[in-house]
C-alpha cells in the first residue's frame, strides 16, 4: 500500500462539472442528503467545521442537506457516559445554515456506549424516512454502522466522508486475548462491513483512498478522492515580514498520535542548542496537564502555553499571531489544521506521514521530517528559525496552494458530482434476460 504521494503525482481536483451547453449540471440535480456526525456541531474541532462547510457548500449548489449530529460529549469515552455539555450542541450555528435551508436534526446519543450511537441514528433516520424521501446518506465512522440494511430497503443510497486519521488500526488490533477478539470482532461489525457494504465513498485524501481499498477491502470504484477546502477568511489573514521567527502554535487534539509530545521534545532539543527566544502555544482539547508536564521535564514550562480548544474565529486569532505551526501528528487523512494555518500565511512543520506531504509540499510550503524522528524534526525547526526571509514566503506559498487546491466548493462539487453518477447508474435501464442471451 502505498503511504505518501509525491506531489507531482497528485493531481488537482477538476472544479469544472459542466455540459456542453456551460452550465453546470449539477443545477439539473437537486438530492436531498443527509449527513451524519458523530459528534456536536458546537466541537471545536475540524470535523465540525468540516460538516458544517460541506452541507453548507452543498445547498450552495441546490443539494437539499440534512445534518444529523450526535449529541455527545466528544471525548467521552466513560460507560455509562457522561450528560451532554450544551455549550458543545452548536446552536449558534443554526440561524446561519437556515440561511440555505439546511435542516439540523440532532441525534440524542446512548446513554451506555459511544459505539453504539448508531442505533439512535437508525432510528432517528428511520422516522425521517416516513415522512421524507431521501436520495443519500453520508457517515463518517461508527454513527453509520447500522444503516446500510435500513437504506437499501428504503432504496436510499448509502456513502462515507472517510476522514479517520489512520484505518490501519481497525485491521490491525493489538490488542490479545478476549478483549482482542471483542475489539475485532467490534471492529469488523460496527466500521469495516458498512464501509464495504457503502455505495459510494469521499476519501479526503490518495492515502486514505489506498487504505480504504487495501485495508478494509473496498471496491476501488466506489471510492472518490476528495479533498477539504479552508475557510477563505483564513486567506484574508494579513502578513507581515517578520525580522525573527519567534512565535510557534500547535493545533489539535492533545492526544499522543497527534504529537503535542514530539513537539515539545523537539522544542527542548532546540533550547539545549541555544535557541531560546520563542514562545509555544498548545491549543486544543484533551489533557492539558499532559503538555504541561512535557514542557516541563523538557525545560522549557515556562515558554509553553497551553489553551483550550478555539473557536474558528479564536483559531484566525492563533494562526494570525504566530509565525511558524509544529504540528506533528503521527498520520492524518487529510489534515485540515495544516490547510488552515497554510491558508492563513505561515508554513508548517510535520511528519511526512499519511496524507501529510499531499497537503504540505515539503520545503516549499513547510518542512516534513521522517515519522517520529525527533532530531530531524529539530533541524527544521531551526531552518525555519535560521531563515525568517525563507520562511515567510513559505508561508505565502502555502496560502497561494490552498487558494488553488483545497476549496469547499471544489469539495462539495466532486460529492455532489460522486453522488450524480450514483443516480446516472441506478437509472440505467437493465437489459433483460433475452437481451443478454442474445447478446
Amino acid at each position: 500500500m502505498r503511504r505518501g504521494v509525491e506531489m507531482s503525482e497528485v493531481p488537482a481536483q477538476d472544479s469544472s462539472l459542466q455540459n456542453g451547453s456551460g452550465k453546470s449540471e449539477e443545477n439539473s440535480y437537486r438530492p436531498t442528503i443527509a449527513i451524519t456526525y458523530p459528534f456536536p456541531l458546537g466541537e471545536a474541532s475540524g470535523g465540525s467545521r468540516m460538516t458544517r462547510e460541506i452541507a453548507r457548500h452543498l445547498a450552495k449548489l441546490g443539494a437539499h442537506v440534512i445534518i444529523l449530529p450526535v449529541s455527545t460529549n466528544a471525548l467521552d469515552r466513560g460507560f455509562p457516559r457522561s450528560e451532554v455539555d450544551e455549550k458543545r450542541l452548536g446552536f449558534e450555528f443554526d440561524r446561519d445554515l437556515a440561511k440555505f435551508s439546511i435542516d439540523i436534526i440532532r441525534v440524542p446519543q446512548n446513554r451506555l456506549y459511544m459505539q453504539l450511537d448508531g442505533f439512535s441514528v437508525r432510528k432517528v433516520l428511520r422516522n425521517i424516512l416516513k415522512h421524507r424521501k431521501i436520495d443519500v446518506v453520508l457517515s463518517y465512522y461508527h454513527e453509520g454502522a447500522f444503516l446500510p440494511s435500513l437504506l437499501a430497503s428504503q432504496n436510499v443510497k448509502f456513502g462515507y466522508i472517510s476522514t479517520w486519521m489512520t484505518y490501519e488500526r481497525l485491521a490491525k488490533n493489538g490488542r490479545r486475548g478476549f478483549r482482542g477478539l471483542v475489539s475485532n470482532w467490534r471492529n469488523q461489525r460496527l466500521l469495516i462491513n458498512p464501509h464495504q457494504r457503502a455505495d459510494i465513498l469521499f476519501a479526503t485524501s490518495h492515502h486514505t483512498r489506498g487504505q480504504l481499498i487495501d485495508i478494509i477491502g473496498v471496491n476501488e470504484q466506489r471510492v472518490n478522492v476528495c479533498y477539504l477546502g479552508v475557510d477563505p477568511a483564513f486567506t484574508e489573514i494579513r502578513r507581515h515580514r517578520p525580522k525573527e521567527i519567534t512565535n510557534f502554535v500547535f493545533v489539535g487534539r492533545i492526544i499522543p498520535t497527534k504529537g503535542f509530545a514530539d513537539a515539545i521534545e523537539a522544542l527542548g532539543r532546540l533550547a539545549k542548542r541555544g535557541f531560546k527566544n520563542w514562545t509555544f502555544r498548545i491549543v486544543g482539547e484533551g489533557r492539558a496537564e499532559w503538555a504541561r508536564q512535557a514542557a516541563s521535564e523538557n525545560g522549557i514550562g515556562s515558554k509553553v502555553t497551553v489553551c483550550n480548544a478555539v473557536d474558528d474565529q479564536g483559531l484566525r486569532r492563533e494562526f494570525e499571531q504566530a509565525h511558524l505551526a509544529i504540528m506533528p501528528s503521527y498520520n492524518e487523512a487529510f489534515g485540515l489544521a495544516f490547510a488552515e494555518a497554510q491558508a492563513a500565511g505561515i508554513p508548517v512543520i510535520a511528519y511526512e506521514t499519511g496524507s501529510v506531504p499531499e497537503v504540505i509540499e515539503n520545503n516549499v510550503t513547510g518542512w516534513l521530517a521522517p515519522l517520529q524522528q525527533v532530531d530531524q524534526l529539530t533541524d527544521c525547526i531551526e531552518k525555519a528559525i535560521q531563515d525568517p526571509e525563507t520562511t515567510y514566503r513559505a508561508g505565502l506559498a502555502g496560502r497561494e496552494r490552498v487558494k488553488r487546491m483545497f476549496t469547499w466548493e471544489k469539495t462539495a462539487q466532486t460529492i455532489l458530482a460522486g453522488i450524480q453518477n450514483l443516480k446516472v447508474v441506478a437509472d440505467k435501464p437493465k437489459k433483460s434476460r433475452v437481451e443478454i442471451d442474445e447478446s
